[in-house]
């Protein structure tokens, strides 16, 4: 059905532009009817006119805007079922004059023309007639000329071109070629520009609309506020610029701030792809081939088959015919000459569209300065003092400023401020995107009537102490604090904001509530008495939790735990009761420890008594004494093992004592 009804609408064109009578389309202009420039860089233009029979309509875009122009061009015209769209391809002027018999692409001189036309036969005039071909042009280097080499009369004739008075092809495509190749150059002069061309046939009188868009400046918002009456003023300008090349005359002006999705694709220039080279297919042998048995279905389910196949064609075809017919009522759809209605303000989905209320001109490459918004508002003067922007210890200003709220019944766009006050400049303010209703905080220059100092601290405590299966989780509190004094030397009581950049995940506890918070300060109101000094402290608590398990304590860190002061009663006991069962284990290593070493003792006893028998021999009176003392060492090597086995045993009772009790500990 797609493919269908593409091919219906590809002939209708194809058709729309061969059968276009050039004597009977009429080359008109319509005008700019309707601009909507938006913050994002780019700028829906709208035509519209009545035009009457079959109309050739001329757009001209600079090279850099045909991508976006052929991407969003729309044409709505309700009489025409064929429009056609041409325009001169980024290709076509260079390869149109590359192609030429004569090739004025690269600036050639006349001598460079003549030689390019080796062989063509040439009239010229020196003052005498000379007919010939052209042989080719070189300089020559004694008499510093150029001299033309023509083959005349079946000689060779050697001309000066400084003594021809005129040049003339007796070729009529030469000379044709020749004068199309200038027109070409002089276009190529113009390379920025290019124009498309759309026709619209037709035999009827009817009104019509183009649209499209393209890459526009950014129009800009400017504001003045006056502070000097009790009723402060906000007046509100919209910078716009008219770059392209159609004058605009009682354009409906919409002014959008929002981030549509937008880019920019290739579309103008000739795309061309690689294609792979396949051999040629060359016949062979044909080889012998067995088919497979195939079974039919029975004759009525075959027949059956068969009808439905071709009631799905004759649905098929009918539903490609409605499809088509919905195309034609979808392409002369009016809505898509109506974006936006006429008003004030108002959201189109997520942008804010500001539509200026008469009428606009301007003449192109212009620009204009529109009023965007006149109206009172409501705002308190403060000083901000922010303390992210200054060191501990420094004295410095605050900003001087207003707390702005957004009365004003639009939204208002970003842009910077110009600030009056007293009937004279104060200073200079930026605003972001300011939604209705909403506040914001503009500074203007430094309050001097005001000083500030900061100085900050920072220490711990423990606060939670809990064991949970000989795990120890100890939970201490950082508490931040930052105090600010502040000097009012003014003669009258100021409000003051101090931002304050808080610690993530840290509790505020002194004050005990902020006035606004932002993603990464708080807000304070303050009010400065005049002639006076005032103190603000700003306290936060961080807690972090330290988890450590006990059996890999030693007994210096658990004497130190059982000593500390912040340490509850009930903790510090079962230290204590760890500490001693820890003192325990370390007896009983002790005297595993001395056991052993006496054991130790009294083998190197025996390999020493060992070696003075075989000295002495055993049957010597000092033999018999050492084999006396080496049986008895033998008796008290076997008391000794049964000791150490012993003491062994009371090590491991210790520490298994130890270590149930410390994982069997929850406090």
């Amino acid at each position: 059905m797609y493919l269908k009804s593409s091919l219906f609408l590809c002939v209708l064109i194809i058709e729309g532009a061969t059968m276009l009578n050039a004597d009977a389309v009429k080359n008109v202009e319509i005008p700019i009817k309707k601009v909507s420039l938006f913050s994002s860089g780019v700028g829906y233009f709208e035509h519209k006119g009545v035009l009457d029979g079959s109309i050739e309509l001329t757009l001209p875009f600079q090279n850099n805007a045909m991508n976006d122009a052929l991407k969003s061009l729309v044409i709505y015209d309700p009489s025409t079922s064929a429009p056609f769209v041409s325009y001169p391809s980024e290709e076509t002027l260079k390869k149109t004059l590359e192609d030429l018999k004569i090739n004025l692409s690269n600036n050639p001189t006349i001598p460079q023309i003549l030689s390019s036309l080796k062989g063509a036969e040439i009239e010229i005039y020196t003052p005498d007639k000379i007919i010939g071909k052209i042989i080719g042009t070189q300089v020559n280097r004694e008499k510093n000329y150029d001299e033309l080499s023509l083959f005349v009369d079946n000689n060779i004739k050697i001309v000066p071109l400084n003594n021809v008075t005129s040049y003339r092809f007796t070729d009529a495509k030469i000379s044709d070629d020749f004068n199309r190749a200038l027109e070409i150059a002089l276009n190529l002069r113009n390379e920025n520009m290019k124009n498309i061309h759309v026709y619209l046939p037709s035999n009827t009188k009817r009104e019509i609309a183009l649209s499209y868009v393209i890459t526009s400046p950014v129009w800009k918002a400017t504001y003045r506020l006056d502070l000097s009456d009790k009723n402060p003023f906000l007046q509100g300008w919209a910078i716009v610029d008219n770059a392209g090349n159609t004058y605009w005359k009682d354009v409906e002006l919409s002014l959008v701030v929002g981030r549509p999705i937008s880019f920019i694709q290739p579309l103008y220039a000739p795309y061309y792809v690689n294609r792979p080279t396949l051999p040629l297919s060359i016949a062979g042998f044909a080889e012998a081939t067995v088919f497979e048995r195939g079974y039919r279905e029975n004759k009525s389910s075959y027949d059956k088959m068969a009808m439905t196949k071709e009631l799905r064609q004759d649905r098929y075809d009918e539903i490609s015919e409605v499809s088509m017919d919905m195309e034609s009522l979808e392409l002369s759809s009016p809505s898509l000459a109506q974006n936006y209605q006429t008003a004030n303000t108002n959201d189109i989905g997520e942008q804010f569209v500001f539509t200026v209320k008469n009428p606009v001109t301007l003449e192109r490459r212009q620009s204009a300065m529109i009023p965007l918004v006149q109206s009172h508002v409501e705002l308190k003067k403060v000083s901000v003092f922010s303390a992210q922007k200054f060191l501990s210890g420094q004295i410095a200003n605050p900003s001087l400023g207003v707390e702005l709220k957004n009365d004003s019944g639009m939204k208002l766009p970003a842009g910077p401020i110009s600030v009056y006050e007293d009937g004279s400049y104060a200073g200079d303010a930026l605003i972001e995107f300011l939604g209705q209703n909403e506040k914001c905080l503009i500074s203007y220059g430094d309050d001097l009537d005001i000083t500030g100092l900061l100085s900050q601290s920072q220490n711990s405590y423990i606060s939670l102490v809990k064991i949970n299966k000989g795990v120890l989780h100890v939970t201490q509190k950082i508490v931040y604090e930052k105090n600010y004094l502040f000097k009012n030397y003014a003669k009258k009581t100021k409000n003051l904001i101090l931002e304050h950049p808080f610690v993530n995940n840290a509790k505020l506890i002194q004050p005990s509530k902020y006035s606004e918070k932002t993603g990464a300060l708080y807000r304070f109101e303050i009010r400065l008495p005049a002639d006076n000094e005032l103190k603000y402290t700003v306290k936060e608590e961080l807690p972090y939790v330290n988890t450590f398990s006990i059996l890999d304590f030693d007994i210096k860190t658990l004497i130190s735990y059982s000593n500390n002061k912040e340490i509850p009663q009930n903790v510090k006991a079962a230290f204590e009761k760890t500490i001693a069962l820890l003192n325990n284990i370390s007896d009983a290593e002790n005297r595993l420890n001395a056991a052993q070493k006496e054991l130790g003792s009294k083998e190197s006893e025996h390999r020493r008594i060992i070696s003075n028998i075989e000295a002495v021999g055993k049957d010597s009176i000092e033999g018999k004494t050492y084999i006396k003392r080496l049986t008895a060492l033998d008796d008290e090597f076997e008391k000794m093992g049964v000791k150490i086995e012993k003491l062994r045993d009371d090590l491991a009772k210790s520490q298994k004592v130890y270590k149930d009790y410390v994982e069997k500990l929850n406090i």
